[in-house]
């Protein structure tokens, strides 16, 4: 099969230069797996980091080389094609949508094998591209949202409201009924509004704490990060709201390699930050990756919730290496999809 990947270990910045074509053997299913003829993946910023070694600051969760070329990427959305002898929820021909946790044999590919517990059947009003755009972007989304522990009415300002987290996030809250304010550069007002916020700040014009005034929210989420967003956030939460961050202290984490000593210290600021804030408040939540793929049938696909696309790009070296430089722009306007087999949809 043909696939996407590494035949070396990479530094900050090579991927969109040393991605390679590989040709590699199908891989076989397990007694829980299901083999996935793929139709779509997804290019995410922690496909990039997870590459170049950087993956929450500088984990890097698996080894390439010449002769032990690595795939990369972990968002699937496709049919399946065979099942493991123990998989008793799909059958070969079903659609179905899910992520792996490769550790070298990923999704940018023709076939991927994924767990069972980590898929789900694609409603038939979702394409493809749609499908593979709920799986670790839908799970990232729907785990924040419920440590947010958001109620009817509350008021919600969400940070980074038009990334590919974002705006599946701004749906969620507006399905649950809350009150949404976004905070976006200028040129993304108009899409964020359209997915349900009733308030935009653009931080172009000045910090978004500043441009709220004296308003104060139940919930903020934060989708970007960084001990600056933290403080800017408290300013305008309630006493007793709820501080939710997907990144936590370092901005935009996984963009530079801060080693052992950075990662140790980044999780001492979260420990300390969560003990300290269930005795003063507000409530400060870094937000987990739990292992159950329920949130996102729950939040997302019960709810017929449709990521945002920023573009789909053919399965080609070359334009993949384009969406890779976009994403680590962090100017996508949605996900970026890498499309296997062209959708129908």
């Amino acid at each position: 099969m043909k696939a996407l990947g590494l035949k070396k270990q990479l530094e900050i910045g090579e991927l969109k230069n040393e991605l390679s074509l590989l040709e590699m053997p199908i891989p076989e299913p397990g007694p829980k797996e299901l083999l996935i003829k793929i139709h779509t993946t997804c290019i995410n910023i922690d496909d990039i980091h997870a590459a170049e070694g950087t993956f929450l600051g500088g984990f890097q969760p698996y080894k390439a080389a010449e002769d032990n070329p690595c795939i990369c990427g972990v968002d699937v959305a496709g049919t399946v094609e065979e099942v493991g002898e123990q998989v008793a929820g799909f059958k070969p021909g079903d659609d179905v949508l899910g992520y792996a946790m490769p550790k070298g044999k990923g999704s940018w590919a023709e076939y991927c094998c994924l767990p069972e517990k980590q898929t789900l059947v694609k409603p038939e009003d979702y394409s493809f591209a749609e499908a593979a755009s709920c799986a670790i972007g839908g799970k990232t989304a729907a785990n924040g949202v419920v440590s947010a522990s958001v109620s009817e009415g509350q008021s919600c300002l969400v940070i980074g409201a038009s990334g590919g987290i974002g705006t599946i996030i701004i749906q969620i809250l507006k399905k649950l009924g809350a009150k949404i304010t976004g905070v976006c550069s200028s040129s993304n007002v108009e899409l964020v509004r359209s997915l349900g916020a009733e308030n935009i700040i653009d931080y172009t014009r000045a910090p978004f704490e500043k441009q709220l005034e004296d308003r104060l929210f139940d919930r903020v989420i934060d989708c970007v990060g960084g001990k600056d967003t933290e403080a800017q956030a408290l300013k305008v939460l309630k006493k007793n709201g709820r501080f939710v961050t997907l990144c936590g202290p370092d901005k935009y984490i996984g963009d530079t390699n801060v080693g052992k000593w950075g990662m140790t210290k980044m999780m001492t600021y979260v420990a300390w930050r969560t003990l300290t804030s269930m005795i003063i408040g507000p409530r400060y939540i870094m937000a987990g990756m739990s292992s159950s793929i329920d949130p996102i049938q729950q939040y997302i696909l019960n709810n017929s919730i449709k990521p945002t696309l920023d573009r789909i790009l053919p399965f080609e070296t070359d334009k993949v290496r384009e969406g890779i430089a976009h994403v680590e722009s962090h100017r996508a306007k949605g996900k970026v999809i890498i499309s296997i087999i062209p959708d129908e949809k």
